[in-house]
């Protein structure tokens, strides 16, 4: 694979940190009905009025590819590895798909509140598919299957070949903090080398860095 050039890696996305559907699974922690008293309430706190609209329009593109492109059961088995809320569906939400639609729904209030018009603005750098790393990403997503299960490696390849190899390699970084599974210090650094091809931010990688201990 040809490395970027030194004008691709001065491009830099809106966050330092994660974003889009990933980023906002982060929001359902093993503590988040203390604030909040259902789902789409902790949504409502996670899109606070000062952010960036473009984090809102990665929410929303992330959704619509898992709701276009892929079955409601797959949907949830995706969502469930990257949150610490067990029984997601159905006990706070019938269906996967429903939930991509309750989330697209609230994306498209707040921009429209704004006077943007869904699906929002997102810059060039941060419609990143993956497509250029699709290889290395489908390869990492099969090494990882012994960390996360063969069914979730899976569906996370259905997603990276349906949806896009982006969003399948942040939910697998997710899956694997919230698995808390140790990851070898070869894989972190391959992990490392992909997000610099995706222009990761400096935090979203070296959030999976703790686990890298064999």
């Amino acid at each position: 694979m040809d490395r970027l050039s030194e004008v691709d890696q001065d491009m830099q996305r809106f966050t330092e940190d994660d974003f889009g559907l990933t980023w906002l699974m982060t929001s359902f922690h093993l503590d988040w009905t203390i604030d909040a008293g259902s789902p789409i309430e902790a949504v409502r706190h996670a899109l606070w009025e000062g952010m960036d609209p473009r984090q809102v329009a990665s929410v929303r593109r992330d959704a619509t590819l898992l709701l276009e492109q892929l079955p409601s059961d797959v949907i949830e088995q995706l969502w469930q590895s990257g949150v610490q809320t067990a029984n997601f569906f159905p006990r706070r939400v019938p269906s996967g798909s429903q939930w991509m639609k309750m989330l697209i729904e609230e994306c498209d209030a707040w921009l429209q509140r704004r006077g943007i018009t869904p699906p929002g603005r997102l810059d060039p750098i941060d419609q990143e598919a993956g497509i250029g790393q699709a290889e290395l990403i489908l390869r990492e997503l099969n090494e990882a299957s012994g960390s996360i299960g063969v069914e979730l490696a899976d569906q996370l390849t259905r997603c990276a070949h349906h949806c896009t190899p982006d969003l399948a390699f942040r939910i697998l970084l997710q899956a694997l903090i919230v698995k808390g599974e140790p990851i070898s210090r070869s894989q972190y650094e391959r992990f490392a080398e992909i997000g610099e091809d995706l222009h990761y931010g400096e935090f979203l990688i070296s959030s999976v860095e703790y686990l890298a201990t064999r």
